[in-house]
């Protein structure tokens, strides 16, 4: 699922070749192999749709595949791992990354309560990231 839509959404920013580099070099795969256990899944009819990984109190990716963007899947996952982190003990906030180009997903965030806290360099890629926090 993941691997599908990565070009989609990060191509226009991040370059094609660089996506698929990424992918081809199986980061994918070992990303999930190291956090199957923090991930949540959302399916469709037995088919994944949408997966959020939450760590402590960050998460750490959202992912819906572009077919089912603007369906609530992703509000679903993110409502989700909040009354996780809450339920964990985590009562403060949590905190996520994105790039501050990827204006879809900072709208998004942003939606959801979340605001800027900081500004990072992506050291793979040079590229902003916005530091986000959302009180729970």
């Amino acid at each position: 699922m993941q691997r599908g839509s990565l070009v989609e959404t990060y191509a226009p920013f991040l370059g094609r070749e660089a996506v698929a580099d990424f992918i081809g070099e199986g980061n994918v795969e070992r990303y999930f192999e190291g956090h199957w256990r923090q991930s949540t899944v959302a399916t469709v009819d037995g088919e994944i749709v949408g997966v959020v990984v939450l760590g402590g109190t960050v998460i750490d990716l959202v992912w819906v595949t572009p077919a089912m963007r603007s369906t609530g899947i992703g509000s679903a996952l993110m409502d989700t791992v909040e009354r996780q982190a809450a339920l964990e003990g985590h009562e403060v906030e949590v905190e996520l990354e994105v790039w501050t180009v990827n204006r879809r997903a900072v709208d998004f965030y942003e939606r959801r309560g979340f605001s800027v806290d900081g500004r990072t360099d992506d050291p793979v890629t040079g590229l902003e990231k916005l530091v986000m926090r959302k009180a729970l």
